[in-house]
């Protein structure tokens, strides 16, 4: 499992019922909701709880930092544990960090691949009013990770405390992009030979051939590929920090002249194999065209968004010029007018509290209408742009989307309750009642009343589903692998789908042989009661 409380990067401090709201936010989801639970307060109900919350913290006047902590505890693919676990792990995340005592909501999140629980703690106690930040509570947190993946069997996975801190970054961000970041091309194809090089000059040379050059900003070092992107130098490797540059190779020198960097007897334009430039990482599957495809969307897109900007900004201009030549013919019937200097004053004054009035209207239109074009026409990432045109019924996108998951390259067996078959379709799309898709290319759907999760070789099905809507899973089963199915995951769950088959005279078979002979059994049970019913008809005819 993986716990990480999520830092406020931005100046302006975290609302608790602002997060709690979106935490508790369906979405238009309907697995996206689970648990809710609240601790520490004088009621379970939520409004109420969120007032009391919120009072505290009004009460503590000194604290300058955050009050509040929003810590997250995401589980492995598959691994579902019971609200009863999830409450006590909860507790002893808590206790570890100091908030025993502190007031706190929880959510459980499941309608991503991996079930999540959002805490969100109120720093401020409720007795003493006095502010908690726990320190070194990374450590705590990922000490107190690897004993409950021992004690409860979870899938061990390395924690903060393992991994090497650009290693990390490097992780989160090719990660939420899908793409290769200049950092991580950095480390992996050229930090040896930048280490290496004993002169500035020399150092040049090497960024030269790599397509990057060094430059100072602020206080420190950034490289810059050709095509604009930067990053810090310290961020690469500590050794490369401006300090320890001019410790090891003197007083910093500016990027030299191109011309003097180019070999004298290169007869050939310079390899662009070893240049940096942003690309889906790779998978198993040809994503070049279809990179293209988002690229050209995205400049499109782009365009558009600059061309609409222009357009409301002349429109704007337009009515305030409207607005300024209407208070002035105001002005000008004013003069006109028979009155004393007291009333045309007033006129005046009316005339100017009406054009500021209509200024601000003009003004604050522009800014919704402005806002709403940047969430309308907003850039989206490689993967945030394959999961909506999956969702709209791109098979390829869908495919691309499933072959960079890691899920199947795992040991071990897959957990929950789901359906699977012989022979399947990675590539298959759903193409309505889709409710979302993850960057791992699992599509979230319903048949009936019950929420699937279709990861391409399996139907996850939630546990709260009802027997009548299974007969409509199995529908759906069947279409994507065929009659032949296979059913795992808990007895109970195993049972009802054998028996909303004998029930709904589905004709499957299944391929676990205790399962095939349940169902044969079912099956002569109720032919018998059949042809029972008819007999006992007859006898009464």
């Amino acid at each position: 499992m993986i716990a990480k409380i999520i830092p406020i990067k931005s100046i302006r401090k975290s609302n608790f019922t602002s997060l709690v709201k979106y935490l508790t936010d369906p979405q238009g989801k309907s697995e996206r909701i689970g648990q809710v639970s609240v601790k520490n307060c004088y009621t379970d109900e939520l409004l109420p709880a969120l007032l009391e919350i919120q009072n505290t913290q009004e009460m503590n006047k000194r604290a300058k930092s955050d009050k509040t902590c929003h810590l997250v505890l995401s589980f492995p693919e598959g691994e579902r544990l019971s609200n009863t676990d999830l409450n006590a792990i909860e507790e002893r995340f808590c206790k570890a960090l100091g908030f025993c005592e502190h007031q706190r909501i929880s959510v459980v999140h499941d309608d991503t691949d991996n079930l999540h629980i959002h805490i969100a703690i109120n720093k401020i106690h409720p007795r003493k009013l006095t502010i908690h930040n726990p320190y070194y509570d990374y450590k705590k947190v990922a000490t107190l990770c690897e004993q409950i993946e021992q004690e409860y069997g979870l899938t061990q996975v390395n924690h903060e405390t393992r991994i090497d801190k650009t290693d990390r970054i490097i992780q989160d961000i090719e990660a939420k992009a899908g793409v290769e970041s200049l950092l991580g091309w950095i480390r992996r194809e050229c930090l040896d030979d930048i280490k290496q090089a004993d002169t500035w000059k020399g150092l040049h040379q090497v960024l030269y051939n790599h397509g990057l050059e060094i430059k100072e900003r602020g206080n420190g070092l950034v490289f810059v590929s050709n095509n604009g992107v930067a990053v810090k130098a310290s961020s690469v490797d500590r050794s490369l920090s401006k300090p320890n540059l001019v410790k090891r190779l003197g007083a910093f020198e500016p990027t030299t002249h191109v011309d003097q960097l180019r070999p004298k007897n290169a007869t050939t334009p310079k390899s662009k194999a070893k240049h940096y430039q942003p690309k889906p990482l790779q998978s198993k599957v040809d994503t070049s065209k279809l990179y293209e495809h988002y690229q050209q969307q995205q400049t499109n897109a782009a365009s558009l968004r600059k061309d609409q900007w222009l357009k409301l900004r002349k429109q704007r201009d337009l009515l305030i010029e409207r607005a300024k030549q209407e208070a002035r013919n105001k002005r000008s019937i004013i003069k006109h007018v028979q009155a004393g200097p007291l009333g045309k004053r007033a006129l005046y004054a009316t005339v100017g509290l009406q054009f500021k009035t209509t200024l601000d209207t003009i003004k604050c239109e522009y800014r919704e209408a402005y806002a709403q074009l940047k969430t309308d026409s907003r850039r989206m990432s490689w993967l945030d742009w394959l999961t909506v045109e999956a969702k709209s019924g791109n098979a390829e996108a869908l495919l691309a989307l499933r072959a960079r998951s890691k899920r199947y390259s795992r040991n071990g067996a897959v957990k929950g309750d789901h359906i699977a078959g012989i022979e399947y379709n990675n590539n298959q799309s759903i193409k309505s009642g889709v409710e979302s898709v993850t960057k791992d290319g699992t599509v979230f759907y319903k048949a009936g009343t019950t929420a699937i999760r279709d990861d391409g070789k399996r139907l996850f099905v939630s546990q709260c589903s009802l027997d009548d809507s299974l007969a409509e899973v199995l529908q759906v089963a069947i279409s994507k692998y065929g009659n032949h199915l296979s059913v795992n995951g808990s007895d109970d769950f195993r049972k009802s789908v054998v028996q909303a088959a004998v029930q709904s005279r589905i004709r499957v078979t299944f391929d676990d042989p205790e399962l095939e002979r349940h169902r044969n059994q079912l099956s002569r049970q109720v032919v018998f009661q059949k042809h029972s019913k008819t007999s006992t008809l007859r006898r009464s005819l």
